[in-house]
């Protein structure tokens, strides 16, 4: 009966903790906030988490770890790049929809945390896998900051469709169009 009761104060302060750092970002959230919204002491929320870094770092750590992880296993992928974003990338990126606030939180709202350069990182792994991708694939010559605007191009609009997120039908449609768009370009939108 304890173990349960633990385990329910444990999802209040995370519940809250997410709404918190929402609404607002990093610095401006408190724990005073946080506990207030869960509806626990301070001092029992501080039973929980150590601080307010170690609750921060409890919400985006399953974020952390996707975009790595689906490129790694896109990387591996012998489909072309089209087939590999549709079959891998989508898909890694459909499982963060349940996330989404995580997600949000982790690139917008992460500034004063060893997070904060999260963006940057991802957008550095994403540019040498399409740098590698288009080398292997295409025989046109590239400035390398090419690669770099392609990368932060695609998070972006990944980022976008989180942010304004209305369903889960729309977001799949959103990153069909946005595979579409990158991978086909823009006639494929267009009968000439």
């Amino acid at each position: 009966m304890a173990q349960i009761l633990k385990e329910e104060i444990r999802t209040k302060i995370y519940n809250a903790a997410l709404e918190e750092f929402f609404e607002k970002d990093y610095k401006s959230a408190t724990i005073r906030n946080i506990s207030k919204k869960a509806g626990v002491s301070t001092g029992l929320l501080y039973s929980y988490y150590k601080d307010k870094e170690a609750l921060f770092e409890e919400i985006v750590k399953d974020v952390l770890k996707a975009f790595p992880n689906t490129l790694k296993v896109a990387e591996d992928d012998p489909s072309d790049a089209y087939e590999s974003y549709n079959n891998i990338e989508k898909q890694g990126i459909i499982r963060l929809f349940d996330k989404r606030k995580e997600f949000i939180i982790l690139v917008d709202k992460s500034a004063g945390t060893i997070y904060e350069n999260y963006k940057n990182k991802i957008v550095d792994m994403m540019e040498e896998h399409i740098r590698t991708g288009m080398r292997e694939n295409s025989s046109v010559e590239c400035d390398d900051v090419f690669f770099h605007i392609l990368a932060d191009n695609l998070f972006e609009s990944i980022t976008e469709v989180m942010r304004h997120f209305k369903s889960r039908e729309w977001g799949i449609r959103m990153l069909d169009l946005i595979g579409q768009q990158f991978f086909k370009g823009s006639e494929s939108f267009y009968k000439i």
